[in-house]
């Protein structure tokens, strides 16, 4: 299956033609060579080492084929491309089995910088796609710090997403899609996803999130107006909300819409961690009915060297109260009060215009335009 067909299955944007100039980009990639750069990796380079101010690249339609690596020394950059739909940054390393490489040469992307911002491309790891099979095989390694995503699609089949290293770094999604079947989104930090499409690839089995939260890490992973769903009719796909990979993971489901069909446990109870929060709110079907969550587990266990079981319980129904709690600001705001959001609205000052499909759209110090 081509990945132009499994991108157009998945949440689209409107088809951009951009003309650029450098008072808003500091480069421009295409692969036809109509730009800088004709890699993103050739634009990653140029990057200034410890750069003070956001670096901002533009990424022409095209399908580039390479294994991208933002390394520490490369904060504050911005890779905007023209849709998720027309930029794809593919590459089909597996990070599992007999011919496996380490995580961050296997990653179709590995960030490990901070203040790091992607837009409107697809990252595609093609073994998982086209093979639709296990073993790891990543899309996005986002290690780093304050990371940023919008409008983009996250493909792969096992181990898609990889969140952040830090104990309380941070992830932020928004409107994108992330498509997997074995813990696809998985790893450490504090991660805010919202109002993106979770796309299933596997009929039945497999674990949407496999976190490993440390006990010092504030809130762990929040999804918050998220859909899943899956092809054909998502009814007949069936898969768990996530398991626990190592220490004591959190993750909370708030308003979800589940087109697909979730166990009436919710959770699997067995992996290496112990949980303290695995719970959802006001969780709905496809047609926007509450789903019943009194059968929703709340104890799991671990099973030791010695064959020893190690038991616990964790909050699986947040109350209206609880659920408050979790907003954008206090998940994300951190010491630095980081506000994400603001990243992708354009001010009522631009830093600058990009001329696109012939009207003159304002662009802001990331370079990123309002979609």
């Amino acid at each position: 299956m081509k990945i132009a067909f499994l991108i157009a299955c998945c949440l689209s944007l409107t088809t951009l033609h951009a003309q650029t100039d450098h008072q808003v980009y500091h480069l421009v990639v295409a692969a036809d060579g109509t730009g800088d750069c004709t890699t993103v990796q050739q634009a990653i380079d140029a990057v200034p080492v410890n750069n003070l101010d956001q670096f901002r690249i533009f990424i022409k339609a095209g399908t580039y084929h390479e294994h991208v690596f933002i390394p520490q020394g490369k904060s504050r950059v911005s890779l905007i491309g023209e849709g998720m739909d027309r930029v794809f940054i593919t590459d089909d390393r597996k990070s599992g089995g007999p011919e496996a490489v380490p995580v961050d040469r296997g990653a179709t992307m590995v960030v490990h910088a901070n203040d790091v911002t992607i837009q409107g491309v697809s990252i595609v790891n093609e073994y998982g796609v086209k093979a639709q099979d296990g073993p790891q095989a990543l899309a996005l390694y986002a290690k780093g710090d304050r990371i940023a995503i919008d409008h983009c699609a996250l493909l792969g089949y096992q181990d898609t997403y990889r969140t952040s290293e830090a104990d309380n770094g941070r992830n932020y999604v928004s409107h994108s899609t992330i498509m997997g079947a074995v813990d696809f989104i998985y790893g450490n930090g504090n991660a805010w996803l919202e109002q993106c499409t979770i796309k299933i690839n596997r009929r039945e089995g497999g674990w949407i999130v496999a976190p490993k939260h440390q006990p010092v890490t504030k809130w762990g992973y929040v999804f918050n107006r998220c859909t899943l769903t899956a092809d054909g009719n998502p009814a007949e796909t069936s898969i768990w909300l996530g398991r626990p990979w190592h220490h004591q993971p959190q993750t909370v489901f708030l308003h979800t819409r589940a087109e697909i069909t979730l166990p009436e446990e919710g959770w699997y109870p067995v992996m290496a961690g112990l949980p303290s929060v695995f719970a959802e709110y006001n969780t709905m079907d496809a047609k926007g009915h509450p789903l019943d969550l009194s059968k929703r587990i709340n104890r799991y266990y671990r099973v030791g060297e010695d064959n020893d079981t190690t038991w616990c319980t964790a909050k699986n129904v947040l109350t209206d109260e609880e659920a408050a709690l979790y907003t954008v600001e206090a998940v994300m705001g951190g010491e630095d009060h980081w506000q994400p959001r603001l990243i992708f609205q354009v001010p009522s000052q631009p830093f600058g215009y990009v001329l696109i499909d012939d009207k003159r759209i304002a662009v802001n110090q990331w370079g990123c335009f309002e979609r």
